[in-house]
């Protein structure tokens, strides 16, 4: 069972490209996005490294002991540093970046269910496949079945959001307060089912949609191209409807 994926991202109201934080990476088996805090430094590449790295090798977090999301992070935090332009940035700038980047990330990854017996695995392929879900901070995972949303995570109503998210960081001292409130969830996946990741702002207004007994994912859906979907965020934000945020949909289909 492999997904159709369409992924789409816009800046802010009067951003360009190039200065949006939003990040989203995906395969066929593993999704991603992430969301860089502006106020923080070089806070894009931060995003975007971690979107990447999950794709690439995500942490061990499902059954595990231990901080396996701190070790994980080492080598991209070291990374990070590494990159930064240190001696051609001016005091104040420099200042500022010692500070770290921060962002949300969520994770998505789609597994067969393994088994001992060949017969089972079979059974639990023709039954669909698991998967594991984590987030630290806002950005949100929804699941969708037979035109019904069946999870929302980590957040399930509007009200959940909040002006000072969860952050990992790029300084490892900052994340002190993360390692217990990283979350995580499983389900099972259909053929026909529909996951949607989204950053704070689209995942908001789709809660507020939900509450409201509307069904706004017909609407995503119909989204075939950036330009439509900056049109389809432009209109909200006209509405005041839609945050004025860096805005970032990825949207996979598992077809029939």
């Amino acid at each position: 069972m492999q997904p159709a994926v369409k992924a789409f991202g816009v800046p802010k109201t009067g951003n360009s490209a190039e200065e949006c934080d939003d990040a989203a990476a995906y395969s066929n088996h593993r999704f991603a996005v992430a969301d860089g805090a502006t106020e923080s430094s070089f806070a894009d590449r931060w995003a975007q490294r971690l979107v990447q790295k999950y794709i690439e090798q995500p942490p061990a977090l499902r059954n595990a002991s231990g901080n396996i999301l701190e070790e994980w992070l080492k080598p991209l935090q070291r990374e990070w540093h590494a990159s930064i332009p240190w001696d051609r940035l001016p005091w104040y700038a420099e200042e500022k970046a010692r500070g770290g980047a921060f962002t949300s990330l969520l994770g998505v990854e789609v597994l067969p269910a393994p088994s001992r017996f060949r017969w089972l695995d079979l059974f639990r392929r023709r039954k669909g496949t698991r998967w594991h879900a984590f987030a630290v901070g806002d950005s949100c995972f929804f699941q969708v079945r037979n035109n019904q949303l069946i999870c929302s995570f980590p957040y399930e109503k509007p009200e959940e959001f909040n002006n000072r998210p969860l952050l990992i960081s790029s300084i490892p001292q900052r994340n002190k307060s993360v390692w217990k409130q990283i979350k995580q969830k499983e389900g099972d996946c259909q053929p026909g089912d529909l996951f949607l990741l989204m950053t704070d702002a689209l995942a908001l207004w789709f809660l507020n949609e939900i509450q409201s007994g509307n069904t706004p994912w017909k609407s995503l859906l119909e989204i075939n191209s950036d330009k439509a979907f900056a049109r389809f965020v432009d209109s909200l934000r006209a509405e005041s409807a839609l945050r004025n945020d860096d805005t970032t949909l990825l949207l996979c289909h598992w077809k029939d």
